[in-house]
């Protein structure tokens, strides 16, 4: 079967497990679909960010974001030698970006893949599981037509940034400032986040949304003067 034929196929699926590509390495990229075995599996994955963020992941959350990637996705998984899920990529199509208003020159609606969910176990961090992810996940959008994919970070000490910029992303900026994000993580914890974006077409571009801060692109701090650039975002959508 041709390369692209198996990314389509890949669209279809719905099996709860299927191995779709075998690596160099001995290691595997396969698809899980929605049980609650799986949420169990993805359950381990996502506890990565209960390190960063203090999100409490238990099996009711991971059987929520499962059927997300179920009914709106795709969950990719990076399986090692021994068939044990190492690692994640979740995908998600056309979910709404609050701070990144992408724009088509035709007029029409992008169709959009997100990077949901990136993450590795501690134990096979710096393997290279995560890249081998996004690359995958990148032809899958590209072999089913979609217009453009996108990532969501923090905005400083970002363990994700440098593996999106490696695959082709770039930071998605207004008037030479990163487009950033403030996110509510839980009731008393939140950080600012960028948005990284890949164009898989011609004629894209990209406006801030209305609610959307602005960070120097250098130092990574957030602008509290930032009048210059709303009022340049405001004339432009004037325009457009």
């Amino acid at each position: 079967m041709q390369e692209q034929q198996v990314y389509q196929e890949i669209y279809y699926d719905k099996s709860l497990l299927k191995i779709w590509k075998k690596l160099n390495n001995g290691c595997f990229i396969g698809t899980l679909g929605y049980s609650l075995e799986n949420a169990k599996t993805l359950m381990i994955l996502l506890k990565s960010f209960e390190e960063q963020y203090g999100e409490i992941i238990d099996i009711e959350a991971a059987k929520e974001e499962l059927a997300l990637y179920q009914e709106r996705g795709k969950l990719f998984i990076y399986f090692n030698q021994d068939m044990i899920p190492v690692s994640m990529n979740g995908i998600i199509y056309d979910e709404d970006n609050v701070s990144v208003d992408f724009k088509k020159a035709d007029g029409t609606i992008p169709k959009i893949l997100y990077f949901y969910g990136l993450s590795t176990v501690p134990t096979f961090r710096g393997n290279g599981a995560c890249s081998e992810l996004v690359n995958f996940a990148i032809k899958y959008a590209m072999f089913n037509n979609f217009d453009l994919v996108y990532a969501r970070t923090d905005l400083k000490n970002s363990n994700s940034e440098h593996i999106m910029q490696k695959a082709g992303l770039k930071i998605c900026q207004y008037d030479g400032m990163i487009i950033a994000e403030w996110v509510k993580v839980t009731e008393t914890q939140g950080d600012y986040r960028l948005h990284l974006w890949l164009p898989l077409k011609e004629g894209l571009d990209l406006l801030p949304k209305g609610d959307a801060r602005f960070a120097d692109f250098n130092t990574r701090e957030i602008q509290t003067g930032q009048t210059r650039v709303r009022t340049l975002y405001e004339n432009r959508q004037k325009v457009c």
